[in-house]
């Protein structure tokens, strides 16, 4: 998660907090999104005569939130890679971002694993910086993209500096790669109202999955137990629930033609 600063929680041990997005944000009311779902058709399955996914991520649990039910129903190989360790979800006196990330890229491999793709170990930036490094993570997309891939990315306009960035490269990269790009929101269900979304120019649409691949994607995020649990007795978690109940489907991107 970046666009960080610090949120109010329960209780915080002094000189000690978590970073989340904007000061504690107000969540978009789960009604206003399930009401535009309802009046929606289900989008076919946008990974369908792919060869391979490469499902990436900007922070360990985005590609779990965002896109963990296509990649769990996608019968072919899949390999996924994170461009940051998530390091900086927390910060403080005392607080060890090496071992944060160590952390979180663990729980990321198990995650990746329970989707059933496999996690490929590549060149890492800062947390919260991937703007600043964009032709760089563009360069590596276009080293590891494969003829007949598909770019699973997070959304170019979510409301995370890193997932725009990360977005915005792996456009480019599929321009130059010759594959497509399938892109997936992680915050913005949550912290946006549909007619928020629509003044991009884009849409968030629903892909049907099947139970199985929901109960796939469950068991994975179940292994961000640093994000999905309190870090400490009486914070509430980093990534928060209600935040989840706004993936209660599977949605990805849908505007702006991103075939090569």
């Amino acid at each position: 998660m970046t666009d960080l600063i610090t949120g109010p929680r329960e209780h915080v041990p002094e000189g000690l907090h978590a970073r989340v997005l904007d000061p504690r944000p107000t969540a978009v009311p789960l009604r206003a999104w399930q009401d535009r779902l309802a009046r929606m058709e289900s989008r076919p399955d946008p990974l369908a005569g792919a060869d391979r996914v490469l499902v990436v991520s900007a922070h360990p649990d985005d590609e779990t939130i965002g896109a963990g039910r296509l990649v769990a129903g996608f019968p072919g190989p899949a390999v996924a890679v994170t461009m940051t360790a998530g390091e900086r979800c927390l910060a403080g006196e005392g607080v060890d971002a090496v071992d944060i990330g160590v952390r979180r890229v663990a729980e990321w491999r198990s995650a990746v694993s329970a989707l059933g793709a496999e996690a490929l170990e590549t060149q890492r930036w800062p947390d919260g910086q991937l703007d600043r490094h964009q032709a760089e993570v563009a360069r590596l997309l276009v080293r590891l993209a494969q003829p007949g891939d598909v770019l699973l990315v997070p959304w170019r306009h979510d409301p995370d500096r890193d997932h725009r960035a990360l977005g915005a490269a792996a456009v480019e990269a599929a321009a130059v790669a010759g594959v497509r790009v399938v892109e997936y929101p992680v915050w913005a269900p949550y912290l946006r109202t549909p007619h928020e979304v629509g003044a991009t120019g884009q849409a968030l649409v629903p892909v049907d999955t099947d139970a199985e691949a929901g109960a796939r994607w469950r068991r994975a995020l179940g292994e961000y137990l640093s994000q999905v649990e309190p870090w400490l007795p009486g914070w509430a978690p980093l990534v928060p629930a209600d935040l989840l109940q706004h993936h209660v489907t599977q949605l990805i991107v849908e505007g702006e033609q991103l075939h090569p």
